[in-house]
């Protein structure tokens, strides 16, 4: 599936932990985020593969 704008993914810190993420911006095969780490402060991650490694976003699991 394509990310569009607005929707929600999981993005993975240096740590490896799932953090919650909003695409901001897509541009060819990379997305930029708007991320709320566990705190609930926000930071902005650019130019994001996708994939299941540190520093990369995918979408959450299905429950």
């Amino acid at each position: 599936m394509k990310p569009s704008l607005g929707r929600v993914v999981h993005y993975r810190d240096e740590e490896g932990k799932a953090l919650a993420a909003t695409v901001v911006a897509v541009v060819d095969d990379v997305v930029n985020l708007a991320v709320w780490n566990e705190f609930g402060a926000p930071f902005r991650v650019l130019n994001v593969r996708q994939g299941d490694a540190p520093g990369q976003w995918n979408w959450p699991p299905r429950v």
